[in-house]
């Protein structure tokens, strides 16, 4: 079940931006330095991935792509720091070519995208009859376009990064430390995205509150190390019963929500069932109330109207002084 709601991040922003510029500044390279046809490649775990390609490779699937960044490269006999290698018969194929004879050649040439003497971030490999060394790689033109592509490929890294990092930072403001549940935070976050994918249709949700029986009897009776190992079981316990795209959250020390979308009276009385079942089943004691939207018309108002059925519930329950113990709770993962 999803713990935090995540639409579109820097990464998937980041990959379209990266693909519209680096194909913008292939354009302005074959401008430069005409050629059938050229294929940018991101470094990704010791390998070159495919970003972008145009003319003759632009057809091409992904899997095949791949292959043309393999294969054994020789120097570049002008010394410009590129490399090349001919083009083998299966690729000639791939690409629709003509077998060549050993009098016309077809080669790959390789250009590393680095900045600053920093490791490269990738390639750019360009297909050509000619010999390597009568190309004009020394134009100025040339060499800043290659330029402007490794500084793409290297802002793309980095925003990759920061989404990665931002993602985690995130994730930890919404989760509950003890439970790894939703937090407060976190539960309200789920509750705006329900409302939002909801809009006007008649999908209806439930919402069940739940909160601990005696948490403070158990934690002046065994100390609070057994409170807390009571609280996970109790996470532990509701989320092994819940749907994908159900959620849990600890609201409070002894109080949980779960919100369950696409919910009929039916599913919603089936999920209370399963809850009471399972929390029966490890020995823990807790009250617990469900609304459905349809009873109260927005999801905050469901909550308030499950929260007061859930104080219902506990009113029934007289306190005891002492309780005993279930076994079971010492089995939460810490």
């Amino acid at each position: 079940m999803p713990l935090v709601e995540e639409g579109p991040g820097i990464e998937a922003r980041a990959n379209v931006l990266a693909s519209q510029s680096l194909a913008a500044q292939l354009t302005v390279l074959q401008a430069f330095l005409p050629l059938p046809g050229w294929v940018v490649g991101r470094n990704c775990d010791m390998s070159c991935a495919p970003v972008v390609a145009n003319g003759i490779f632009q057809a091409l699937p992904l899997k095949d792509l791949v292959l043309f960044f393999s294969g054994e490269w020789g120097g570049d006999p002008l010394a410009n720091g590129y490399s090349y290698r001919r083009v083998t018969c299966i690729e000639q194929q791939i690409l629709g070519l003509e077998p060549a004879g050993s009098d016309s050649p077809v080669y790959l040439i390789k250009a590393d995208l680095d900045v600053h003497e920093v490791v490269s971030g990738g390639c750019v490999l360009g297909l050509t009859n000619e010999l390597p060394s009568s190309l004009a790689w020394r134009a100025d033109e040339v060499r800043s376009c290659l330029t402007a592509l490794a500084l793409t490929l290297a802002l793309h890294s980095e925003l990759n990064v920061a989404e990665s990092l931002m993602l985690e930072l995130r994730r930890d403001a919404f989760l509950d430390p003890l439970t790894g549940t939703l937090n407060r935070a976190g539960w309200i976050n789920r509750l705006a995205h329900i409302d939002a994918m909801s809009g006007d249709d008649n999908n209806d949700a439930a919402i069940v509150m739940l909160d601990l029986d005696f948490l403070k009897v158990v934690n002046d009776t065994y100390g609070h190390s057994a409170g807390d190992d009571l609280i996970r079981l109790t996470a532990q316990t509701i989320t092994s019963v819940l749907r994908t795209n159900d959620a849990v959250g600890r609201l409070g020390g002894d109080e949980f929500g779960v919100v369950a979308q696409y919910a009929t009276p039916v599913v919603a009385a089936a999920l209370v069932s399963r809850l009471k079942h399972a929390l029966d089943a490890v020995g823990v004691r807790i009250s617990m109330g469900m609304a459905l939207k349809s009873e109260a018309g927005t999801l905050k108002k469901t909550m308030h109207l499950a929260d007061e059925r859930m104080y219902e519930d506990k009113r029934t329950k007289p306190m005891p002084r002492r309780l005993p113990l279930s076994v079971r709770i010492g089995m939460a993962v810490g």
